[in-house]
């Protein structure tokens, strides 16, 4: 009689590429709900090329990032439009940007094989517009309008 295979142990699971931390929280649960989305995206990138599965995972990200920021930047300024952020042109700018710059680096990441770049950009992405930006309208609202963001924030 064969001796049964036993499975060896689960391969470790890396760090995620980006941790949700407190000061990401803006108070606004539709749009943090959303930020945790973009968030499991990039994370879930990062965990497929850790494994040697990342250009495979490029295009579920590339596409699931392309849809959310729609959505997303929509929601946004329609709370910049309802709050009467004075920042909301500059804001919506921005996000013109971001769309216009994602099919670009989504394209040269396909085409070279190589989702580092796609991976970058959203980082930088979230550093950079969900830190910087999206916390100075929760510091306008924190100012003229506390009662909108949720207890804690």
């Amino acid at each position: 009689m064969a001796k049964e295979a036993k499975p060896g142990p689960e391969p470790k699971k890396p760090a995620p590429f980006i941790i949700w931390r407190p000061e990401y929280d803006l108070g606004i649960p539709l749009l943090d709900k959303q930020h945790l989305g973009i968030i499991a995206t990039i994370n879930a990138l990062y965990d497929a090329m850790s494994v040697g599965q990342g250009e495979s995972a490029l295009a579920a990200a590339i596409e699931m990032v392309s849809g959310y920021t729609v959505s997303h930047f929509g929601a946004e300024e329609a709370f910049h439009r309802d709050h009467a952020y004075p920042e909301a042109d500059c804001h919506r700018k921005l996000h013109e940007e971001i769309a216009s710059a994602l099919p670009g680096v989504g394209r040269k990441s396909s085409w070279g094989n190589d989702p580092r770049e796609f991976l970058n950009f959203l980082k930088k992405w979230f550093i950079d517009h969900i830190c910087r930006q999206d916390r100075a309208f929760r510091d306008f609202l924190r100012e003229n309008e506390p009662g909108v963001l949720a207890a804690g924030s």
